[in-house]
Parts: C-alpha cells; sequence; structure tokens
C-alpha cells in the first residue's frame, strides 16, 4: 500500500450542530475539534446514538454548523461550503441504503454505479466508455457482476450494500467515508471489499465507524471516541475502550464457548435439545413453494416445516433467499401458483389465515421493514405500533399494553428514546425500538433479519440474552445473520439457502 503524504484534508474547529427540521434543536455534535489529513485513516468508536453518523455526514457536507466552522482542503485551496466536502469525500451508510429502498427508484445496479460521477443518486446523461469499463472492472473485482442487470428494488440487503460500496470506490474520493460499511454483507463479500478497500487506501483517505473491532483493518490504525456529542480526550477515549466500547466486551471471545459478556442469568438456560425439537405441534408448512419479486424468481420449490420446539437458524450467501423467506412467513410475500403456505399459532386457536391474525403472533424485524417504515413516530408510539405489527399508529392502546410497552422499553434500555421522534435518531438506536416494537404483546413466532446490525456490543448482548429468555418461554426463532456470535445459544435447526433453494443442514 503506498504511503501518502500527511497534507490537511478536513478541519474542525469547535462545531456544534443539531439536525434540520428539529424544532426543538438538540444538539447532537458539541464543540468538536478535530484535523484530518491524507492518509490519516481512522475509525470513530462509541456506543449507539453517541454521533458517529452524524459526525460522518458533517464531514460529507450533508449538514451545516449552528456554531463553529468546518474546512476542507481542497486542489483550489480551502473551502467552506459543503458542496466541497460532498465534491471531495463518498460516504456509504445504512441511510443512503435506505434512502435508496424508500424512493424505490426502477434502475439497475448498473445505473446505480454510474451515478458515482456526480453526488446526486440518479443519472442525468448517458455515461461514457471509460465509465463502463471502470464499473465493470470493479464489479469483477468484487464478484458482483451478476448485480449489474438486476433492478435494485429485487437485490437483497447486502447486495445492494455492495454496489453501493463499489459505487464510493468508483467515485476515486480523496476522503471515504464508511458508516458501518460491512452491514449486511457475508463473510466472502466483506473479504474481497476489504482486500480491494486495502488498495484503495493507498490512495484515497478512509475515515470509518464500526461496532465490532474485527472489522477495523490494521492500517486503520488511529482511534477516535465519541460519546454524547463530543469527541473525547486522548485519557478519557482509553478509558472508555479499556471499559468495553470499543465494540467488544472486556475478554469477549467466542459467545457460545465463552458466555456472554452482559449480566449472566440465575441460571443455565434450559432449551429444546435437537433430538427432541421438531416432536410438537406444526407452525409451518411449505410445500412446493416459489417466489417471484419483479419477474425474478427468487426462492424456487421449497418444501419445509418447522414445529414447536425448534428455532432455526437460516445461513446462505447474500441474494441467496434468505430474507425474501422470512418476508413469506410473515406474509410480506405471496408463494406463487402450485404453492402451498400453511401457518399455525397454537395461543391463537392453530391455522392462520387472515393476515390481521397473524401479524399479532408473527413479527418481523429486518433491515428492509425498518428502511420502509414511513411514518414519523415518537419512539413509545412505534413500539406500541407492535401490538397490532401495524405500519403507524391507529387506535388508543390499553393501559396494560402502554404498561407491557414501558417495560419491554425499560428492559432493553431505551425509555429514553420514549418521546423522541424516530427521524431523530440514530440507525442503531432504531433498531434498538424495533427490537422493542417486535417483543410487546406476547408474539408466538419471531423472525429475526440480521437484526443486530447496528447494534454496539452491549446492546447486541443484552437483545440476545432477551431472546433466549423469550425462547425457554414457549418464543420461537426463525433467525438469519452473518455473524455466528449474533445467533441466540437456543437455535437447535439450522438450514441454508442456495440460490433460492433450502438445505436443511
Amino acid at each position: 500500500m503506498n504511503t501518502l503524504r500527511g497534507s490537511p484534508l478536513v478541519t474542525v474547529k469547535g462545531v456544534s450542530l443539531f439536525l434540520s427540521g428539529d424544532s426543538g434543536r438538540k444538539t447532537v455534535l458539541r464543540d468538536i475539534d478535530f484535523s484530518l489529513h491524507e492518509g490519516g485513516h481512522c475509525v470513530f468508536l462509541g456506543p449507539n446514538g453517541a454521533g458517529k453518523s452524524t459526525l460522518l455526514r458533517l464531514l460529507h457536507g450533508e449538514l451545516w454548523p449552528a456554531r463553529g466552522n468546518i474546512f476542507w482542503h481542497t486542489g483550489e485551496g480551502v473551502e467552506t461550503s459543503p458542496l466541497a466536502g460532498r465534491a471531495m469525500s463518498a460516504l456509504v451508510s445504512t441511510a443512503l441504503q435506505e434512502d435508496y429502498q424508500r424512493r424505490a427508484w426502477e434502475i439497475t445496479g448498473r445505473d446505480l454505479l454510474f451515478t458515482a460521477s456526480g453526488s446526486p443518486p440518479w443519472l442525468y446523461a448517458r455515461p461514457e466508455e471509460v465509465r463502463r469499463v471502470e464499473a465493470e472492472a470493479i464489479t469483477a473485482r468484487l464478484s458482483a457482476q451478476a448485480l449489474l442487470d438486476r433492478e435494485i428494488a429485487a437485490l437483497s440487503q447486502g447486495q445492494l450494500r455492495l454496489l453501493l460500496l463499489a459505487r464510493a470506490l468508483l467515485r476515486s474520493p480523496r476522503l471515504l467515508l464508511l458508516d458501518e460499511c460491512a452491514n449486511g454483507l457475508d463473510p466472502p463479500s466483506r473479504k474481497r471489499f476489504f482486500d480491494l478497500l486495502t488498495e484503495h487506501a493507498g490512495r484515497c483517505t478512509v475515515v470509518m465507524t464500526a461496532h465490532r473491532p474485527g472489522l477495523i483493518p490494521a492500517w486503520c490504525a488511529e482511534r477516535h471516541y465519541v460519546q454524547d456529542g463530543r469527541l473525547l480526550a486522548a485519557e478519557a477515549a482509553q478509558f472508555a475502550v479499556s471499559r468495553g466500547h470499543s465494540g467488544r466486551c472486556p475478554g469477549e471471545k467466542d459467545r457460545h464457548a465463552a458466555g456472554r459478556c452482559a449480566e449472566p442469568p440465575p441460571r443455565a438456560p434450559q432449551f429444546p435439545s435437537a433430538e427432541a425439537a421438531g416432536t410438537g405441534g406444526l407452525l409451518f408448512s411449505l410445500k412446493n413453494v416459489s417466489v417471484f419479486i419483479d419477474r425474478h424468481k427468487v426462492l424456487h420449490n421449497i418444501t419445509w416445516t418447522v414445529h414447536e420446539g425448534e428455532c432455526w437458524q437460516l445461513l446462505g450467501a447474500n441474494g441467496s433467499g434468505k430474507s425474501t423467506l422470512l418476508r413469506l412467513l410473515a406474509g410480506d410475500e405471496f408463494a406463487a401458483v402450485g404453492g402451498e403456505v400453511l401457518r399455525y399459532l397454537p395461543r391463537r386457536g392453530g391455522p392462520v389465515r387472515a393476515l390481521e391474525q397473524l401479524r399479532k403472533g408473527v413479527r418481523l424485524v429486518s433491515d428492509l421493514s425498518q428502511a420502509l417504515y414511513a411514518y414519523d413516530l415518537n419512539g413509545f408510539e412505534l413500539v406500541c405500533s407492535g401490538f397490532d405489527n401495524t405500519i403507524g399508529v391507529y387506535r388508543d392502546f390499553t393501559g396494560n399494553e402502554r404498561k407491557n410497552a414501558r417495560l419491554t422499553m425499560a428492559e432493553l434500555r431505551v425509555s429514553h428514546l420514549a418521546g423522541v421522534s424516530i427521524r431523530r435518531l440514530s440507525s442503531g438506536q432504531l433498531r434498538c425500538l424495533f427490537l422493542a416494537r417486535a417483543l410487546v404483546g406476547e408474539p408466538e413466532i419471531l423472525l429475526l433479519d440480521e437484526p443486530c446490525n447496528g447494534l454496539d456490543a452491549e446492546n447486541r448482548l443484552r437483545y440476545l440474552d432477551i431472546l433466549d429468555r423469550l425462547a425457554e418461554r414457549g418464543v420461537h426463532f426463525v433467525f438469519a445473520s452473518h455473524y455466528d456470535q449474533d445467533a441466540p445459544l437456543c437455535v437447535n435447526r439450522r438450514a441454508r439457502m442456495e440460490s433460492g433453494r433450502l438445505v436443511q443442514c
């Protein structure tokens, strides 16, 4: 890797800011002083809601200070216009990905890459031939050529994230801003991306956020700790990291082998064994099920049953069909003619045919469902919408329901977000609320698609402990994750998705 000279890139002096549209003008970054030089690759660490993503948006020129100044050192001199920040940098974030999903543009992966020449996420003109060649080359390095002609609406979370990362690299920015960049990527895709990123790090400066230490490249050596909207001084940052806020709890190894870092349960949890699982009543029955999305066949002739006492983990590469299968079970996708899907909820009388009844007993948590939740509610209202599993609130909730919601939020330690608009929250904070939303109202089955995406180590481990306690009480899971350490201990069945086909392990 080439070494860049340490000339100034961005200088931040005494910056404080609040988010646009916030009538309360709550300060989310406070008195930030920070200098970035070329080749000074660094990572921002800190808990959910600390301000890391906001700081990246500031460096990119998306946000403007309420107080203080930010200077971008361009080839033409020092600039204070945010347009200079956008011209010299590229940002990949959960918010960017969600924006593409909400807008639902009818564009292909190739069209997406061709927007790399400018900040707007749409095309104004035909790309030059050189851009076509570059796009083909970078997707070949990422083994993503097959995605170029696919509509982005038909891509999995991981596939879309991979193309957004390719788009950022294709811009050849001086400053590359990566906010939890590996979210949704399977292990082979992660390796290919970080290998390519290492090459580009010799030609640009990389600033990252990460909750998992294993996803920080060795060459990204400089650490900065963010807490409550402030950049901590070196001594305080070192203390925070020593307390486990670097993304790993102190002494954390493999959770299945060494136990968790969160407060341990008073006794060892008791789950059905692999031998005993599957002897209970039927929950899901799929026979010869295929699913099409935008005329593209995503699931192929799946036959599968899920019984009481079973907690399943779904494995598989990006685009293999895991998320589509979970959405099918939740009633958000429909089987093609010739397939049969039967659902049973024992506590609600057995066979379920009405979607309204299904949604009360089956809850889905996923990046896509979070991205498409369009209503602007506060945290408490969002959690309460889980009782009916609706998008938005359509009735008054009973006293017992409101009490249940508050207790659930307290268990996940998000009570302080009750009165905050969900549009003012970080991705990790919002994910905690969606997890709380899934848990209210005594669901029988939880469908969890990368539920720990965006969570810091403390929230991640707390949530997994809650899942295991629920499993002891008879709640069932179908769980998909690219991280083995994110699977609840209660998992006793595994299946793998391969190109839209299910293979039981």
